[in-house]
Parts: structure tokens; C-alpha cells; sequence
């Protein structure tokens, strides 16, 4: 069946996926230029009560504003096919990791694992149980972070949407509650969780096969294969968390997903231990929580600099320091970008601590010429003292002997400019002023536009101080008339005061979508938005704003 040009208002380009549920496309947002994601739901529904319950159930998921949780923008009915659309994350599935049995440190499958914790706690305060939790489900962008898809089939606690007793979800990972048709609470997750932290460890599933090799009657009353027997170098610790949440009864698992989340971190601290055999005992491990975000990219220094022991060049050149090893991506792909801020709500877990791993080099002071014998010429270069002769009646040297000597000196102090200028870091301009404090004004930004779309007035006030009275009031009424605000920020513009290091100017054109308490249709405002920032000790922060409305 070939693609729709068009679901809603929303472009679709190609599909990207498909499933028992229905298909994915991915699409573009005309109104806001944004690629999206569009999940239709492959069976027509011509009831309109249970259209009504689907929308009402979307809408509570698109409510939920965490980190890592994917983040639905709106929802509606394509020829009696409801659909929902959300964020695009541009990355691979744990099931695609897990398919091609990536080799991951220990500390990057841990850190999956917990910030899928954070995200399945916060839903579960919500009172919103997902019932599908697989890899399929779970993508990792290219920057390591977590976002939990498909809270299509959620049950929404006291919502008829469905029932307890259908079987809904996939067999491999299902607890043996729902298997069985039982009532089911969050703990039901909390044994997927443990299936897919089995599967991640290993790539092994914990209860393999299907319908026709009896995996009904297994999966509720046999254990997984021992976790050592398969992945035989994890710590002892881990093992023991996946079984625990892996028990039958519910009351013998983990009671919530913060306990399991705070076991995982701290084996974690451990992980340098299973890290691939280039990351040696000199290796440094430093959560990034730990660092101030608008610091993430700086390092202090672990003692004096490190100083190899140099291996003179034979052509009189000097010694080039060797290129350090780069340091592992935090994610799947390439790149190292900075983690957002949790925002979700002063109880909720924090978004997940990436592992940075910094090589420590134990410093060698480079030899003096007079330990190894060697002597400077004029022109700079270094040679070795011949061995000492016999005493003799030394010839006077000619001048053509020493306008020699001069030459070869002043060959050598060419070779060293050029060897000085094929070197980028001799010769790299300065960093500028801009380049310099572009991070922290950014995180900055960052902070403010997060605190927004999460309709957090303190979030917003932490990053604007001085957040004028009447903007605040007008915040607080937006707030309460929409049930999902989103905030974008596109066409930034950074410039430095000329007068003042301390001081910057964003321009940019913000998107602001709400969602009405209502149900009704979603509205959007544009903005251009100028903000005045100030730099306080080490961290940024704004201190006005100036904005003309650019349409609806």
C-alpha cells in the first residue's frame, strides 16, 4: 500500500517503519519546518466513543514532558485511522544495537538502562502503565540519550481504553501477570525492564521462542538461563538487579523503577572494569552529572601536563608531541553532545549521567641535553657531543670553516619554522571571544526554552532572574489553558556586547504550540525574540527580552 502524501496537516515523506500496531512515516511540520514522526493505527475505528478514548489517552501521554520520553505533538484521524505525531529522533533502536550485537562499554548499556528507568518512573507517577516495553521501543539518539517510544497501547489507570485481560503487548518481554490476564500495575513494566536489560547485557533474549514452542506456558513459571552463563565478565551486582526485577511475583521485584535506577547507578561507578581492553586502569571515569553543564566540554587538569619522553627527530627538527587517543562517543554514533537538563518535576529522576572517559598520563619530564649529552648549535638544533679526543694542538678554523657552520645552523632553524607551521596547534589563532562563550550562553537558552515547554515557572525563573511580572502572568495563563506546550527555538543569531566580555544578544525566532485543555485544535504563535544575557561568575543567564508576535 503506498504512502499518503498528506496525514492531517502533516507531509509525509517516506515510511520508516511498520509493525503489529500499524505503520510509521516520517514527515515534515510545514508550519514549523521540522521533520516528525507520524504512527498511524492499522485498523479503521468507526466508533466514536472509542475514538473519543483514544484522543483523551493520547493526549495525557503527550502530557508526560520527560527527557526521555518522546515527545507527541498532536493527534487526529486519517480515514478513520487514528494516528498520533511526534519528534523525529534521529539515532537506532536498542533493538538495532542488539540485532547487530554492537560491542558497547558495560557503561553505556548501563546507562541506557537507567535513563529508561527515569523515563518509565516518571510515566508511572503519572499514573500511565506503557505494557509494551521492548528494544524496539526504546531509541537511543546520536548523543546517547533515551527516548521511550510507542505509549500507544498504555493503559491509562482508571481509563477503559484497554482492558486488563487482553493480550496486548509483545510475548517475549510481557510480565506473567499480563501473560496470564491478571490485574497488572507498574511492576508489570518493571519485569520488561529486566527482559530488556537481560537481552542488552547479553544479546540474548531472556524468554526466547513464541505460540508454537510452548513460550505461553514458560515465560510465567521458568527462570531465564543464569545471566553469567551468557555474559560471564558483568558484575555480580548486575546480574542480581535483572533477576530481581525478573521475579514472578510482582512483590518480590523492584516496588518501583527509581529503587532499580538507583542499584544500576551504583554499579555503574564500577563499570570502568568491563570497559574494551583499550580503556586501562589509567582510564579516569567522571559521570557527567557530576560536572557543571556549562563546563560539560572542560576538564581540569589531573595534575601537571603530561610530558612523553621525545624521540628526536634524525632531520635536526624538534620534537612533535603525539596526537591524544580521542576520547570513546558517548553515544552509538559520533559526537559527544551536551545532555539536557531534567526538568520533569523536583521528584523525578534526573536524566541520565553519561560516562565520559579521559585518559590520565603519568608525567615524564623530558631529558635536559646535558643528561643526554646533547648540544644546541646556533641555529637551534640538537645534535650528540662527539666522544672527547685526545689532546692535541686544536687548528685555528678557517672563516669558510665557520660561515659553514653558520649555514647549516640557519638550515635547521628552517626546519624547525616548518616543522612549527605543519603543526596546527603552534600556529592556531586564538579563540574568540564569542567561540569561547558560546556554550554557556547556549546552555543558557537551553534552560529557559526546557523550563518553558515543560510549563515550569521556577525552571524559567532559574534561567530568567529578573522574569518580568507581567511576562510571569501571562506564562501562568498559557500554562493553565494548554495541556501540552511545546517551545522551539530556530534562526539563532549569538553576539557578543563589543564593550563588555559579560555581556551577549540572542535574536531568534521562537515557535510556541499549544495543545488546549479542551481537546481542541492546536494553535501556534511565531515570534522574533531578542534576549539580553549576563554573565554571572561562570554561568549565564538572561536578563531581558524584547519580542513582536510573527503570526498565529
Amino acid at each position: 500500500m503506498a504512502a499518503p502524501e498528506k496525514i492531517g496537516q502533516f507531509e509525509v515523506l517516506r515510511q520508516i517503519g511498520s509493525g503489529g500496531m500499524g505503520a510509521v512515516y516520517l514527515g515534515r511540520d510545514p508550519e514549523l519546518d521540522r521533520q516528525v514522526a507520524i504512527k498511524v493505527i492499522r485498523e479503521e475505528v468507526h466508533d466514536q466513543e472509542v475514538l473519543d478514548r483514544f484522543f483523551r489517552e493520547a493526549r495525557a501521554a503527550a502530557a508526560l514532558r520527560h527527557p526521555n520520553i518522546i515527545t507527541i505533538y498532536a493527534s487526529g484521524q486519517h480515514e478513520h485511522q487514528p494516528y498520533m505525531v511526534m519528534e523525529f529522533v534521529d539515532g537506532e533502536s536498542l533493538a538495532d544495537i542488539i540485532r547487530g550485537k554492537r560491542s558497547l562499554p558495560l557503561a553505556d548499556k548501563l546507562s541506557y538502562l537507567e535513563q529508561v528507568c527515569a523515563g518509565l518512573y516518571f510515566a508511572h507517577r503519572a499514573g500511565i502503565v506503557h505494557r509494551d516495553v521492548k528494544p524496539a521501543n526504546v531509541m537511543v539518539d546520536r548523543h546517547g540519550m533515551v527516548r521511550i517510544l510507542d505509549f500507544g497501547i498504555a493503559r491509562i489507570e482508571g481509563s477503559a481504553m484497554t482492558q486488563d485481560g487482553a493480550l496486548m503487548g509483545s510475548l517475549n518481554y510481557m510480565s506473567p501477570e499480563q501473560m496470564l490476564g491478571r490485574p497488572l500495575d507498574h511492576r508489570s513494566d518493571i519485569f520488561s525492564v529486566g527482559s530488556l536489560a537481560y537481552e542488552l547485557v547479553s544479546y540474548q533474549q531472556a524468554f526466547k521462542g513464541g505460540l508454537n514452542d510452548g513460550l505461553l506456558q514458560r515465560l510465567p513459571h521458568e527462570d531465564p538461563p543464569p545471566l553469567h552463563g551468557v555474559a560471564p565478565d558483568i558484575p555480580w551486582a548486575l546480574e542480581e538487579i535483572i533477576m530481581r526485577a525478573l521475579e514472578k511475583a510482582p512483590e518480590n521485584r523492584f516496588q518501583d523503577l527509581a529503587e532499580m535506577r538507583k542499584a544500576l547507578l551504583a554499579v555503574q561507578q564500577g563499570a570502568p572494569a568491563a570497559a574494551p581492553p583499550d580503556i586501562d586502569d589509567r582510564t579516569m571515569v567522571i559521570p557527567r552529572g557530576a560536572i557543571p553543564q556549562e563546563h560539560s566540554a572542560e576538564f581540569p587538569a589531573a595534575g601537571p601536563p603530561p610530558s612523553p619522553t621525545p624521540v628526536w627527530p634524525q632531520v635536526d627538527a624538534p620534537p612533535v608531541a603525539p596526537t591524544p587517543a580521542p576520547a570513546p562517543a558517548v553515544g552509538p554514533g559520533t559526537g559527544s553532545g551536551r545532555v539536557p537538563e531534567t526538568v520533569a518535576g523536583p521528584d523525578s529522576p534526573a536524566a541520565a549521567p553519561q560516562m565520559w572517559q579521559v585518559k590520565k598520563k603519568s608525567a615524564q619530564p623530558a631529558p635536559t641535553p646535558a643528561e643526554t649529552g646533547a648540544a644546541t648549535r646556533p641555529g637551534g638544533a640538537v645534535h650528540k657531543a662527539p666522544a672527547p679526543r685526545p689532546a692535541t694542538t686544536r687548528p685555528q678554523t678557517s672563516p669558510r670553516a665557520s660561515s659553514r657552520g653558520w649555514v647549516l645552523g640557519g638550515a635547521a632553524a628552517v626546519l624547525i619554522v616548518g616543522a612549527a607551521a605543519a603543526i596546527p596547534w603552534l600556529t592556531a589563532p586564538p579563540v574568540s571571544v564569542l567561540d569561547r562563550e558560546r556554550p554557556g550562553i547556549e546552555a543558557a537558552m537551553e534552560r529557559y526554552r526546557i523550563g518553558y515547554r515543560n510549563r515550569d515557572l521556577r525552571a524559567v525563573a532559574a534561567a530568567f532572574p529578573t522574569l518580568p511580572q507581567e511576562l510571569r502572568q501571562a506564562m501562568q495563563r498559557t500554562f493553565a489553558s494548554c495541556l501540552v506546550y511545546e517551545v522551539t527555538f530556530d534562526e539563532v543569531r549569538v553576539q557578543m556586547n563589543p564593550d563588555d566580555d559579560a555581556r551577549a544578544e540572542v535574536a531568534l525566532r521562537s515557535a510556541h504550540t499549544c495543545t488546549p485543555q479542551s481537546g481542541g485544535r492546536q494553535t501556534t504563535t511565531a515570534q522574533d525574540e531578542t534576549f539580553s544575557l549576563q554573565k554571572n561568575g561562570e554561568t549565564w543567564a538572561i536578563g531581558g527580552v524584547t519580542s513582536s508576535r510573527r503570526g498565529g
